[in-house]
């Protein structure tokens, strides 16, 4: 420790080189009026202001561990600074302090929603300095300041080539440099201040660098080859190694530059280090042990560069080697920032470790690495975390080892928390006038030879303008020079106090002292010091606040306004008080204060509450523990004032007032912890309160809800006693842990209470818990039976002895019912199988409570006395019965489970089937232990039969529960799909419980489907066509309305046996479906035209009757429709296969149905029309089959309408020449598509016909032999060329269709073969459309393709089909063409039909 604290000391202590020790600094007052400055009595030194050291850390004890555990460090002594991931900051979100700072209109900082952190930066112009800037550039013209260094100097770089030497008292030392130098080599860009601050580099716009000799203010050497020549010096950087620097120009390029003084001559190296071609770097950062106090590695040099897009880190000495690397995504528009800072990390084994941060950014994301040793004492970088931030950064410093001062693109400076990522304060600089390095990166002193990104990113380029120097950051402008520091602890607090805001110092105080803080200065003790010094400022802080706070007590008489003042006064002062631990301030001046004024009283005491329920308060005075009781019980808060009891001392109770309070309200917790921590009396409230308890149940009253609190809180402490616990919370002094035990147990068991009446029972104790709790008690003597003291010899008699006592109060006693006898035995059955021969009891016991627990006809706690027989038999009891006659009981008590858990243990599984299903409440279970058991390798084939045997006989029973998962165990147990044929003959004579079955196997088998759906392979389904077809008979039975839905989804069924079972049944819908499915259209049109009839005759019926009103029209009209569609699409699919006689069989007697309804509805406007529609729709479908003049005819030649007038025909006349100009339109555009498409097919073949042939060879491709000139060769196209012999002349390349006239010929013959024997399964209609097919796949234009389809699929009844030849005839391009001009030319323009169900409507 002593070791840490003198580093620490070390860290804190500023050099003796340091800027802010001897910046003995006059400041220029600042004008009051112009920068709104509040009065300040007595006005601070810049040494006063700026003098302060390192930040000293919040707490080094709670230094966290990083993620990995590197092996060794730079450095293992402790520090003083905090890790990046230390826990010993807030976690509070609070922001900063909302008191206002002296500000212009330019400068203002964002108001925070909290005040907890205060005001946490100082800002101090540099008037000097600046003064003298200006006067420069006014007076010798030395330019605008561009870049500065700093150490125990400030060094100004100008734009017209001057360096401006600054001394601590800010006059002027120096000024290197001319006008003329500026003239020749350009504006400073860069300066370095080596360590000791003797060497000054400066680099310059046009490339050259100079190095200045600052004791004597002589130019040692110009160097004008170090790096890459016409480029600006970006940076320079003085590393830890003696004389080596690096560089970095505006060509992206970085320089390793070694200057050395050999025989009084000075020299200098470089050697390039990163190359710009590979990706410009922006800027540069050196690990600089020095700069943070830390003895420096000689002979490791390590340097961290960021280009655009990336973040490298290497290192130069030893050896030059890449260490880390890390992509930068970000805008183009946008800079990388590098800053390093060393850490304290404390290691797994307690030591701690200084070890550098690489803190590196982008845009609105920073990265933090961890360099350490990794294996093999390899250099490694450890993620730390990751800071997404709300604004675009543009410069970037560490202010302390937690803390990081953030520019954004706004010019505000943002100090950021960096574990919390919090921001604590910002400060709007827009009015020092940043200077920006742009001319330099964009190189506008050398021509602009710089990339165009290079270019667009310098733009915001500050990286000189913003300097980090221990805990401050120095700003240059242009006309100003500034410095932000953080001010100290006690100037934070003191800065809340001097603006009126004493409750947010007070919590800030608080804040320090709890190591919530973040960006504390000035604390560098140890921690018990550091909590010291803090808590006498809490407490000055506090007395301040209450003598403030008293002196502005409202007027006594607004009593609201002093509630309320109250209230926000004492919580506060408590809260401070308890927190930073001054309990002497707490109850002395704070109680004297507030004790006074019975309003400050009540509410001083409700604020100890919380304190007091989480320990913070266990030792109070008495006295003021009483005046807390006594409140609490006047308000009525007795629970709160219980709570506060068992978590005081009993030290601060007044034990009279405590246990008269307790025992007055019923307060049970408090009395066992007064007699327990207070009196180590373990005996006596157990005495006590089950007495008090043995009352209540003995009253015959129902308990109350506080006296089943009271039997609870009994139980519960006696299982802590006997565990070894202290009731309410705690643990039981070691040293009377074993007599407690004894006691409690002695006292349990005790025949007698002491002063008995002698009408006390024995054992009143035991026997009261008993009676309170029986079950819940038995399961504390089993906890008991646990410990070690049970199970010794001894502890076994103990044992025995308790048993004994159980069977002697409550068997051959009275007041206990079934569920309490049953819990005994089953707490007796439970030791009797952990403890095997511990325990004897006699068997007839066993007997007598299966006699209690299974009296027949009792219905009262039925569920409660089965399931404590079960327990009874699960932990062990089987034994001491015999099971029949243990079966037989159960069985008349109606004990189900009972007899399935003996039924189970004999191996009878097939018998649980027969309790699940007599059991009501578990009927539906029996699906699932069937499933299980069948399901289950351990059973065997006989099982498996038995089963079989019970659900045979009680598969009506099953139906009746579930016959959906009845089909389910059918269809998916290979033990029980044999019984489908058993079940259908045990099942022949109920065709409702026939139907149910077989319902629900189809049901099941067509939700199941295999994902082939319908067509699916059903040979292998166990449900054959037979059971189907008995399916569907039954349903024509039962259920005749879903028969014909049914057939339409379904598959499987003979469509032979089916039409017959449909026409036996009479069900004419179903039976018009088969036809049609069979083929046979004409035979289903008459089924369906008869149906038409019927429901016509209904409408007309109906309409005639005119008894059931317009409901009853539209019904009756809806299935009209409805039919009328099915017939359309009947005659529909039936044309296309009959000649135009046959076409007119159907379609006319369907018209002259409709037609028939005229007349009768000339009455019924809205019917008439409606029907009218029905025959237009009638007409418009037919038109496409049925010539014009022949529809025309029928329809003027019917009744309805031939003796009419013109306007009853004129709607269908009217729908009629408007489908004749529709296809007229529709035949006239064909035409012209066809026309087109045939020119260009022409033109095609006749540019192919014109074009040259190519022949790349003078032999053949076939037999490979010369060409003769007396030989005749065909060449194609595609470039080959073979003898006519050989390939033939076919106008197709045979080599690219790969076959010869061989093969051709071949071909045929097998595709004479195929014709002659025509594929199995394939109908006439089915192998003419193959054929079609294949002739239209010769063709190759759609041309062909449409002359293929304009001829008719088939003739007439009895014309023979075309040939293939005459196929091609037809469809070839020099064909006969007038079929397009033919009358006889039809196109098949029908629109497609909708099938609406039997109740749709048209």
């Amino acid at each position: 420790m002593e070791g840490e604290e003198q580093l620490s000391n070390e860290l804190e202590k500023p050099d003796d080189t340091d800027l802010l020790k001897q910046l003995d600094l006059q400041i220029e007052e600042l004008d009051d009026d112009e920068f709104q400055l509040p009065p300040v009595d007595e006005l601070p030194t810049l040494e006063s202001i700026l003098n302060e050291n390192d930040p000293g850390s919040v707490s080094d004890d709670d230094l966290v561990i990083p993620p990995p555990h590197p092996k060794a460090s730079f450095s293992t002594e402790g520090g003083d600074t905090l890790s990046v991931h230390s826990r010993g900051s807030s976690d509070s979100r609070s922001r900063t302090s909302s008191t206002e700072r002296y500000s212009t209109g330019n400068r203002s900082r964002k108001d925070a929603p909290t005040k907890t952190h205060g005001s946490v930066l100082r800002h101090v112009i540099l008037k000097g300095v600046a003064a003298q800037l200006v006067s420069a550039h006014d007076r010798v013209g030395a330019g605008l300041p561009t870049t500065m260094a700093v150490g125990n100097i400030i060094c100004v770089g100008t734009s017209h080539g001057l360096i401006l030497v600054f001394e601590p008292t800010q006059a002027l030392k120096f000024c290197l440099g001319s006008t003329q130098l500026g003239e020749q080599y350009g504006s400073v860009s860069a300066l370095a201040l080596n360590q000791d601050c003797t060497r000054l580099l400066a680099g310059f716009a046009k490339g050259q660098i100079c190095l200045f000799d600052l004791t004597s203010s002589k130019l040692l050497q110009t160097i004008s080859d170090a790096h890459t020549p016409f480029t600006a010096v970006l940076h320079l950087k003085w590393t830890d190694y003696p004389g080596m620097a690096v560089i970095s120009d505006s060509g992206g390029s970085v320089f390793e530059l070694s200057i050395k003084r050999t025989m009084g001559l000075n020299s200098n190296e470089s050697r390039c280090i990163f190359s710009g071609s590979r990706g410009e770097v922006c800027t540069v950062e050196p690990l600089l042990m020095s700069q943070f106090h830390a003895t420096p590695l000689v002979e490791t040099v390590i340097l961290a560069m960021a280009t655009i897009s990336k973040v490298i880190v290497v290192s130069l000495r030893p050896q030059l080697k890449v260490l880390f690397s890390h992509p930068l995504k970000a805008s183009v528009s946008t800079l990388p920032l590098l800053s390093w800072q060393f850490v304290v990390i404390q290691m797994p084994d307690g030591t701690r470790v200084i070890d550098p941060v690489l803190a590196f950014g982008r845009e609105k994301t920073v990265y933090f690495y961890q360099l350490t040793h990794g294996s093999q004492e390899e250099l490694q970088f450890i993620p730390l975390q990751k800071m997404g931030l709300t604004f675009v950064i543009q410069g970037m410093a560490w202010l302390n080892s937690r803390t990081l001062a953030v520019m954004d693109t706004r010019e505000h400076l943002h100090v950021i928390d960096v574990k919390t990522q919090e921001e604590q304060e910002m400060v709007d600089l827009a009015h020092l006038g940043l200077v920006y390095a742009s001319p330099h990166f964009k190189a506008i002193a050398t021509g602009g030879n710089v990339s165009k990104a290079m270019a667009l990113s310098g733009e915001r380029a500050c990286y000189h303008s913003m300097v980090s120097f221990g805990s401050q950051v120095l700003l240059l402008g242009t006309k100003s020079f500034q410095v932000v520091t953080v001010r100290s602890w006690v100037d934070r607090l003191d800065y809340l106090v001097r603006g009126g805001h004493m409750r947010e110092a007070l919590q800030l105080a608080l804040d320090i002292y709890q190591d919530k803080a973040q960006a504390i200065v000035g604390l560098k003790h140890k921690k018990e010091k550091r909590q010291q010094l803090v808590q006498e400022k809490i407490s000055e802080l506090l007395i301040q606040y209450l003598d403030s706070a008293i002196s502005e007590l409202p007027d006594r008489s607004n009593l609201s306004a002093l509630n309320q003042h109250y209230t926000q006064l004492v919580p506060l002062c408590v809260q401070v008080a308890v927190g930073a631990n001054l309990k002497d301030v707490l109850f002395g001046r704070i109680w004297e204060t507030f004790s006074e004024d019975g309003i400050s009283k009540g509410i001083y005491l409700e604020a100890l509450e919380p304190y007091i329920l989480s320990d913070q308060l266990c030792d109070m005075s008495p006295s003021i523990t009483q005046c807390l009781l006594t409140h609490q019980e006047v308000c009525g808060r007795l629970e709160a004032a219980e709570a506060c009891i068992v978590h005081l001392h009993v030290t601060s109770l007044d034990l009279h007032q405590a246990m008269t309070l307790c025992w007055t309200h019923g307060l049970y917790d408090a009395i066992f912890y007064i007699y327990t921590h207070g009196m180590r009396d373990f005996v006596t409230p157990l005495e006590e309160l089950t007495t008090v308890l043995c009352n209540a149940l003995d009253s015959g009253n129902a308990l109350t809800h506080s006296q089943v609190m009271l039997g609870n809180k009994i139980l519960v402490y006696v299982s802590c006693c006997l565990a070894g616990r202290a009731y309410p919370h705690g643990d039981i002094d070691p040293q009377e842990l074993q007599q407690v035990k004894h006691e409690i147990f002695k006292c349990i068991t005790s025949l007698h209470s002491k002063n008995a009446k002698p009408t006390e029972n024995s054992y009143p104790f035991l026997r009261t818990l008993l009676r309170f709790d029986t079950r819940e008690f038995l399961n504390v003597l089993a906890l008991a039976f646990e410990e070690a003291e049970f199970t010794s010899e001894l502890g076994m008699q103990q044992r025995q002895r308790v048993v004994d006592i159980l069977l002697q109060v409550m068997v051959e006693g009275e007041g206990f019912g079934p569920a309490q006898l049953g819990s005994l035995f089953t707490f007796i059955a439970r030791q009797m199988s952990r403890q095997q021969g511990a325990i004897a009891i006699n068997r007839q016991l066993f007997d007598q409570v299966l006699c209690h627990l299974t009296v027949p006809g009792t219905e009262s706690h039925h569920e409660e006395r089965q399931t404590a027989l079960l327990e009874l038999l699960q932990e062990g009891g089987l034994v001491h019965y015999d099971t029949d006659h243990l079966l037989e009981k159960a069985r008349k008590a109606k004990f189900y489970r009972v007899c399935e858990y003996v039924y189970e243990e004999r191996g009878e599984h097939e018998k649980i089937v027969e309790c699940y299903l007599e059991d009501k409440l578990r009927r539906h279970q029996v699906f699932t232990y069937i499933r299980s058991v069948l399901s289950s390798p351990q059973f065997t084939d006989l099982h498996a039969q038995k089963i079989q045997q019970q659900f045979l006989r009680h598969i009506k029973t099953l139906l009746d529960i579930d016959s959906s998962r009845v089909a389910s165990l059918l269809l998916t147990m290979s033990q029980l799909t044999p019984l489908l044929n058993d079940i259908t003959l045990h099942l022949k004579d109920d065709d409702q419980y026939l139907y149910n079955a077989l319902h629900a196997l189809f049901t099941y088998r067509s939700t199941h489907a295999s994902p082939g759906g319908r067509g699916a392979d059903l040979s292998d389904s166990p449900l054959t066509s037979i059971l189907h077809e008995k399916y569907i008979d039954l349903m024509c039975k039962v259920n005749p309305n879903q028969v014909y839905p049914y057939l339409k989804g379904a598959e499987g069924y003979r469509l032979e046996k089916t039409l017959e079972i449909c026409k036996r049944h009479n069900r004419q819908e179903s039976t018009a479906y088969l036809l049609e499915r069979a083929g046979d259209i004409k035979g289903a049109f008459d089924v369906l035209l008869v149906i038409l009839k019927t429901k016509v005759d209904d409408l007309l019926s109906s309409v005639k009757d005119n008894e059931d009103g317009a409901t009853n029209f539209l019904v009756s009209l809806g299935h009209v429709q409805a039919q009328v569609v099915k017939l359309v699409r009947v005659c529909q699919l039936g044309s296309s296969q009959l000649a135009e006689s046959g076409r007119r069989e159907l379609w006319f007697p369907l018209l002259d149905v409709l037609l028939s309804t005229q007349p009768p509805l000339v009455n019924h406007h809205q019917l008439a029309h409606e029907m009218r529609g029905m025959v237009g729709h009638v007409v418009n479908s037919m038109m496409t089959h049925i010539s014009l003049p022949a529809i025309l005819e029928r329809v003027m030649h019917d009744p309805g309408y031939c003796g009419g007038n013109f306007a009853q025909i004129k709607h269908l006349l009217k729908g009629m020449v408007e489908r004749y100009v529709y296809e007229e339109t529709l035949y006239a555009t064909v035409v012209r598509m066809i026309a087109g498409d045939q020119l260009r097919y022409l033109t095609l073949q006749h540019n192919q016909a014109c074009s040259p042939l190519v022949v790349y060879t003078t032999t053949c491709a076939i037999c490979h032999s010369i060409y003769h000139p007396s030989s005749k060769a065909v060449a194609h196209s595609c470039g080959h060329s073979y003898h006519a012999q050989c390939g033939g002349e076919s106008t197709s390349c045979v080599l690219c269709v790969g076959s010869s006239q061989e093969e051709t010929s071949a071909e045929e013959m097998q595709s004479n073969d195929a014709k002659s024997e025509p594929l199995a399964g394939l109908d006439e209609t089915q192998m003419e459309g193959i054929r079609r097919v294949r002739a239209l796949g010769s063709g190759g234009s759609r041309l062909q393709f449409l002359e293929e389809l304009s001829t008719p699929r088939g003739g007439c009844v009895g014309e023979a089909s075309p040939t293939p030849t005459q196929w091609r005839s037809l469809g070839s391009v020099s064909g006969n063409q007038d079929i397009w001009l033919s009358q006889n030319f039809a196109l098949k323009l029908a629109p497609p039909t909708i099938d609406f169900e039997e109740d749709g409507t048209f």
